[in-house]
């Protein structure tokens, strides 16, 4: 049973990383789209001016405060860091079972090792 788990884990490891990865692809291509998405609102808000030319926002806080209302405001953007948070915990969910399998195969290694050295 050992020997036919030990040989078994190694796929099971290379399944949940390849998830992993494309997970983490996700998540890169999400990142992304929202950081365009910031810097076109920035440009905006930091060219914005009033009827008499004068910024609109004036400050770096009024600026910040803007971009976060906008965000706040924007469905598409929401949606982004709703679906990055989602990916974001799967990939953390799945890092912990790769350290389960990493933890058994060790183990399972040892109770080999340990098996080995009783029978001489």
């Amino acid at each position: 049973m050992i020997k036919e788990r030990l040989l078994a884990l190694p796929n099971e490891i290379a399944e949940i990383k390849m998830e992993v990865l494309k997970k983490q692809e996700q998540a890169a291509e999400i990142r992304e789209l929202m950081n365009q998405w910031e810097l076109a609102e920035v440009d905006e808000i930091a060219n914005a001016v009033d009827d008499k030319g004068k910024p609109v926002f004036s400050n770096d806080a009024k600026r910040k405060a803007e971009l976060e209302k906008r965000k706040n405001a924007d469905e598409r953007y929401i949606a982004w860091a709703r679906e990055l948070k989602r990916l974001e915990h799967e990939i953390a969910e799945q890092n912990i079972i790769l350290d389960k399998l990493y933890n058994e195969q060790g183990n399972l290694r040892a109770i080999c090792r340990l098996e080995g050295a009783s029978n001489d």
